[in-house]
């Protein structure tokens, strides 16, 4: 068996997915999300890493129902993809291609299951590794169990392969970002998307367009 890995956020799609579903979460509410993007890319520009700066942005789903949040994400799909530019379409081709040859496709992104799972549908993807948001009594709690930013994502390749079996050697990861490398460095076959990314440059790796 053989699998490919797959980032999301501006890897397959064209936007950071939890971002943009927060926006249009709040957008349906009436609610302005811009002083709250504000302080998250202060945060990053500050150099709040993105672990640290996903678990501050999540807790802004505290109380909501999860129920409610899946329903939300659909709907935030169901418009997202009506536009032309939503998913990569290069990407979106090789990964129809390598799943018609019997390749997995594994989504591995830092975004979390009510954006991922209505995309993961649509592209028939077997599987989801992402951010782990806690729940209670039906509720998001405001805290993340488990991050998918960097090193998290290797440590998920090595355990998926522990429980499948696979050899990563034999694989293939798809990313945009220089957090990707921990991923590419498993895989016998690291595919970079676009070149927005200057850290990104020189790795050896496939190029295709972002």
């Amino acid at each position: 068996m053989i699998a490919a890995f797959v980032d999301v956020d501006e890897t397959l799609v064209r936007e950071i997915t939890f971002l943009s579903l927060f926006c249009f979460d709040a957008r349906s509410r009436g609610v302005d999300p811009e002083p709250l993007l504000g302080e998250f890319r202060a945060l990053r520009s500050a150099g709040v890493g993105r672990a640290d700066s996903h678990r501050w942005f999540y807790r802004h789903w505290r109380g909501r129902r999860v129920e409610d949040v899946r329903r939300v994400g659909r709907d935030w799909f169901a418009e997202r993809a009506a536009t032309a530019n939503f998913f990569n379409i290069a990407v979106a081709d090789v990964l129809r291609d390598m799943a018609a040859a019997g390749t997995r496709i594994i989504l591995v992104s830092g975004s979390f299951e009510a954006a991922l799972a209505p995309i993961a549908e649509r592209i028939a993807a077997d599987e989801v590794l992402c951010t782990d948001l806690v729940v209670a009594d039906g509720c998001y709690t405001g805290d993340v169990r488990a991050t998918m930013v960097g090193s998290d994502k290797a440590a998920a390749l090595r355990h998926y392969a522990e429980r499948t079996g696979i050899d990563l050697g034999a694989c293939a990861a798809f990313g945009d970002h220089h957090s990707d490398i921990a991923m590419f460095d498993l895989v016998g076959r690291p595919v970079v998307v676009g070149d927005t990314d200057d850290r990104l440059r020189n790795y050896p790796a496939e190029r295709l367009a972002g």
